[in-house]
């Protein structure tokens, strides 16, 4: 708003500007009548020396007119046209400036009940109710704010109960009866009465669905019962009833599952999802100096000492019978039969050439022999469990019962259900709502939390934070969709590019120091400290490229003319690089991270554009960008190094000497051996390049106190699930 000024009409006609004027006594009030004699003394804005003062008789004077009236003048028209939000700076500035000019309040009031009826008359109830309830805090008897009040918030709950959002009509009842406490409104007692009434009927229906174990129904009815009326009679008894029969988890995640979960090493998302509907006949608990340690949940799994025999013994759970068992037996020895047949079309080439023969010792014991032994045998038996199995896991059978954009429901069988029965995946779009939604109890676990998040959980009494037992890697896939990225100039070109240590440092970390959070120079963990066994596979010798912008621009202006050339192009410098697309999925550090890696790389004319990816896409990344951001857990570098880097790996491709180093450690016999070739296969994945080293992290997870039975730093967020407990709290819905 521009300076203030006063105008002061001559009877000649003219008009001056002038600066504010002061009256008798300091006064801002306009003499009236004017004096009879005498002189007013102004200062023109228009004069050269604006500090000079003008006499001008009192006699010449046919009116003034105040900033404030000017401005009272030009708010009103505004409002008069209905332009209320232009006009709401003026009455503003006039309350904060000149709070006694004539006419204010009531000009206000006037503006509040006009504004608040075009809000209402426009189907804008909430913004009709807020206004009405300014004009309360300023004037409680305005004439006929208590109809007002009763009609704009009677729509309010009208709308909500047409949309079912019982909480949310509830919700605008109290907050009626607390804004304008002491008015006089209908509103309140007649809907709270129709509220009460709504609610028992809900909660009748509630209970009945329950005794007919209509869970999902039962809980649905007994949420809306609270959210109408969190006060009613029974209602707490029947939700922790509900509760003990049935128990539900919320998770809250950045990443949806896929619809078909699948156990790749680039995805945890998909991998989250696969252990909850195809677990593991075996899988990764912990680690030993020598490689994982492996565990089953349906059988107590034994090497012999000379390496050439595994024997499984199967768990008999509660519901199972003897002949269950057996026939578990059977199935397990067919499976692992056909997984050591390559013509079953399932089969791996590492157990075809390993495995000799199977043999089944009824009623529970199958025995697995070796032509040779094996480092470590039980990394290559994690395979999903057939649905003959899975009965005998405490964990229970889960199944992706209801997929949409809201929700993902893994629901156990009635069957084979352990000590949760359903699992529900809920979406969020960024990590500052999936963090406030753990915090307000929306949900019950956050499978990741980023870095930055972790000090503020930390502080949250009511919540555990942990971290997981291993690191994960981050790095850049070639898809093969581009001819550039297949160049290994063009490759090294990113690794010079990529500000890796920054990011680490500064913007992970926010330039703390903290045990894991490094960069990397291969695929595989570099642990976090020097100790740890899960280093085995990563080569100390090999260092990460350090930052060099200016071998960046060479290799990739190299890699470029390259293609060119192989297309035959006589003058490829004339062409500038092509825009290369990078994939990330929904992760918030993987969205941090590949906009830092974007500005890195444009800024150096290598031009970068940014794809989010859904978790199947990603799976899929080959069909929609040129590299793709992805998370390894490589783990096992002894089996993985394989699924990772060779034939049906995850990369498009390998040189003739990576296909002979995983060869040679496929057919290592000791840890020395391991140890010595998963190094040179590093050092050629550092040569060649087929993914993009960038950095290691450690992910951690949080949740609310009430659920319990998560072991401290888990492999995996449903390693335990079997022991898992949400205790029910009457403040939840």
């Amino acid at each position: 708003m521009q300076p203030a000024f006063d105008r002061i009409v001559l009877k000649t006609g003219e008009t001056v500007n002038v600066q504010p004027l002061r009256f008798p006594g300091g006064s801002r009030t306009v003499p009236n009548p004017f004096p009879a004699g005498g002189d007013l003394q102004i200062r023109p804005l228009n004069l050269e020396v604006a500090a000079a003062e003008v006499s001008v008789p009192w006699t010449a004077v046919q009116r003034i007119d105040l900033f404030e009236d000017m401005i009272m003048r030009e708010a009103l028209a505004l409002a008069e046209q209905k332009k209320f939000d232009e006009a709401f700076p003026y009455f503003s500035h006039l309350l904060n400036k000149a709070p006694h000019t004539r006419g204010l309040d009531q000009a206000i009031n006037s503006y509040l009940q006009a504004n608040a009826l075009a809000a209402y008359n426009g189907g804008e109830y909430d913004r009709s109710l807020a206004i009405l309830g300014s004009l309360y805090d300023r004037t409680p008897n305005a004439s006929g704010l208590s109809g007002a009040v009763d009609t704009v918030a009677g729509k309010i709950i009208e709308k909500y109960l047409a949309e079912r959002n019982f909480k949310s009509a509830r919700t605008t009842l109290d907050v009626v009866e607390q804004t304008f406490n002491g008015l006089r409104l209908t509103v309140v007692q007649r809907w709270r009465q129709r509220f009460l009434q709504a609610a028992t009927s809900q909660l009748a229906e509630a209970e009945k669905l329950l005794n007919a174990k209509k869970y999902l129904a039962a809980r649905q009815a007994v949420n809306q019962a609270v959210g109408v009326w969190p006060e009613l009679n029974g209602v707490n008894e029947l939700r922790a009833r509900l509760q003990q029969e049935y128990p539900v988890v919320t998770l809250g995640v950045l990443q949806r599952s896929p619809q078909d979960p699948q156990y790749r090493i680039d995805s945890s998302a998909s991998v989250r999802a696969a252990s909850l509907t195809n677990p593991t006949i075996l899988e990764l608990r912990g680690y030993t100096a020598e490689g994982g340690e492996y565990q089953s949940n349906i059988a107590q799994v034994e090497l012999a000492p000379s390496g050439l025999e595994l024997n499984f013994e199967l768990l008999e759970s509660q519901s199972s019978a003897p002949l269950d068992v057996s026939l578990a037996a059977s199935a397990l020895a067919r499976q692992l039969l056909e997984a050591a047949n390559l013509a079953s079309g399932h089969g791996s080439e590492l157990l075809a050439e390993l495995v000799e023969r199977v043999d089944v010792e009824y009623p529970q014991n199958v025995r697995v022999h070796f032509r040779h032994p094996h480092v470590r045998p039980e990394s290559l038996l994690t395979l999903p469990m057939g649905s003959e199995l899975v009965g005998l896991s405490d964990r229970g059978a889960f199944g992706i019962e209801e997929y949409n954009d809201e929700l993902i429901r893994f629901a156990t069988s009635p069957a084979h259900r352990g000590a949760i029965a359903e699992i529900h995946e809920r979406a969020f779009p960024d990590d500052d709502q999936l963090i406030t939604a753990l915090s307000q109890g929306v949900v019950d676990v956050v499978d990741r939390v980023p870095p930055w998040q972790i000090r503020q959980l930390q502080a949250d009494d009511s919540l555990v934070v942990e971290s997981y037992l291993l690191p994960t890697v981050h790095v850049l896939v070639p898809t093969g969709r581009s001819p550039l990225t297949e160049q290994r100039e063009f490759r090294r070109a990113l690794c010079y590019g990529i500000r890796r240590d920054r990011f680490v440092h500064d913007v992970l970390l926010a330039g703390q120091e903290v045990s894991g959070f490094q960069t990397v120079s291969g695929p595989f963990p570099a642990g976090v400290s020097l100790s740890d066994p899960i280093r085995y596979g990563y080569n100390s010798q090999v260092k990460p490229r350090p930052y060099d912008p200016y071998m960046a621009i060479v290799l990739s202006t190299a890699a470029w003319s390259n293609v060119q050339k192989a297309k035959g192009v006589k003058e490829p410098g004339d062409t500038p690089l092509p825009t290369v697309t990078l994939g990330h999925s929904a992760d918030a550090v993987a969205r941090m991270a590949c906009t830092e890696i974007a500005k890195d790389l444009n800024s150096l004319g290598i031009p970068i554009e940014l794809v989010e990816l859904t978790t199947e896409q990603m799976l899929e990344a080959e069909k929609y960008v040129d590299l793709k951001y992805a998370e390894l857990s490589t783990w096992e570098p002894v089996s993985d190094a394989r699924r990772l880097l060779g034939a049906g790996g995850i990369v498009t491709g390998t040189s003739d000497f990576m296909r002979l180093a995983l060869d040679r450690l496929d057919a290592a016999r000791n840890w020395n051996d391991v140890r010595g070739r998963l190094y040179q296969i590093h050092d050629a994945a550092s040569t060649d390049l087929p993914v993009i080293p960038l950095w290691q992290t450690v992910n951690y997870f949080a949740y609310r106190r009430e659920l319990s039975g998560i072991s401290e730093q888990p492999v995996h967020l449903f390693q335990d699930l079997s022991n898992w407990q949400l205790e029910f709290q009457a403040n939840r819905l």
